[in-house]
């Protein structure tokens, strides 16, 4: 990952980071972030390792006399140098419900969170050149998780507050772009749009429907997912589901950046309206507006996390709910919490998506 941040950002990107940020030598155990936790510093990995566990659903045994409840934890990847943590925080809504500490003595460079997100939004130059770094390490990250052993069967949905998010992100120049470069496909039932193992030609944007996204039970050989050529309606027994992409959200984004297998299939679960965006004249818009780069890499970023999150619960993440008469504690985000913001941003993006969908003639 340490090749990802000195090839992604430039020497002015590198100095200001220098000048802002502070090194901080840690003591094996440090943690830097916890489940659900807000911070108030964004890490980069100088030196060393780090853990990220997940608390698995809690086990409640009755001796009899008393009740008590046993939560373990779960290593699911360790991150090593040029990592960035605590980036998840940089969304504002979407914090990770996972715990992140030092394996042994290390070194981070710690960057003041309101400062970083000030620089972001006040250069674009420097944020194309960070979100797309940060893509394309949650790219890394989430491919070590979906290839564990351990996975069980998916536990949830994508909540629309995430699928619908990142038409907030975009401009109406942003979405012109689209209309005029994709091609609205409709897709029936169980017929793939991407296979495991094979690369992705076009990013796909969903308009109506739902697509589902699955990977392989059994170890994953790209070479055999490859030639798997299945069109089934139902879901494979081989396969697991990950994730059900529904209006607003994007498919392929796993495999756009590095240009590395596609390590998911996605299989239209009904009759689904997609917004297909040629891989090639992307990238070429990518390079050419840096103003459409840095909103497009931080959609990407934002699409990377919300997958992270649900690989985690897949693998059986105890993510924290609100229960009935329950004392609420303001430095946790529970997994079912809407906060006044994201209401906001999900109120002006389906406004956005809506009148995309008027553009497009599909409404």
């Amino acid at each position: 990952m340490a090749d990802v941040l000195l090839k992604e950002l430039s020497n002015s990107d590198l100095d200001w980071m220098s000048t802002v940020g502070q090194r901080e030598t840690i003591a094996p155990g440090t943690v830097l972030v916890k489940p659900c936790q807000d911070t108030e510093s964004i890490y980069v990995l100088l030196d060393g390792t780090l853990s990220v566990t997940i608390p698995q659903k809690a086990n409640t045994t009755d001796s009899g006399s008393s009740i008590s409840t046993h939560v373990s934890e779960q290593e699911i990847v360790q991150l090593s140098r040029g990592e960035i943590v605590g980036e998840t925080f940089l969304f504002n809504f979407c914090s990770m419900p996972a715990l992140i500490k030092a394996t042994g003595k290390s070194i981070v460079l710690s960057i003041p969170r309101q400062q970083l997100m000030s620089k972001l939004e006040q250069d674009i130059i420097f944020a194309a050149h960070f979100y797309r770094a940060i893509a394309l390490i949650l790219t890394e990250r989430l491919r070590q998780i979906l290839a564990l052993s351990e996975q069980t069967e998916f536990r949830g949905t994508q909540p629309i507050k995430e699928a619908l998010f990142i038409f907030a992100e975009l401009r109406d120049s942003d979405i012109d772009w689209l209309i005029q470069t994709g091609q609205v496909e409709k897709v029936p039932p169980g017929k793939i749009l991407a296979q495991a193992g094979r690369p992705i030609d076009a990013l796909y944007l969903v308009l109506d429907g739902v697509l589902l996204a699955s990977i392989p039970e059994e170890d994953y050989n790209p070479l055999t997912a490859c030639f798997k050529c299945s069109q089934d309606s139902d879901k494979p027994l081989d396969e697991i589901e990950v994730e059900r992409l529904s209006r607003g959200a994007t498919g392929g984004i796993i495999s756009f950046l590095d240009s590395r297998p596609f390590p998911m299939t996605l299989r239209a679960l009904q009759e689904t309206l997609v917004l297909s965006i040629p891989r090639q004249q992307l990238a070429a818009k990518l390079q050419q507006d840096l103003g459409f780069a840095s909103r497009f890499y931080r959609i990407m970023a934002i699409q990377l996390s919300t997958y992270l999150q649900s690989a985690m619960v897949l693998l059986g993440c105890d993510q924290q709910t609100y229960q009935q008469d329950q004392a609420m504690d303001e430095d946790i985000e529970y997994g079912d919490e809407l906060c006044l913001t994201s209401l906001t941003q999900v109120s002006q993006a389906a406004v956005r998506f809506n009148w995309m969908l008027k553009r497009l003639g599909v409404v």
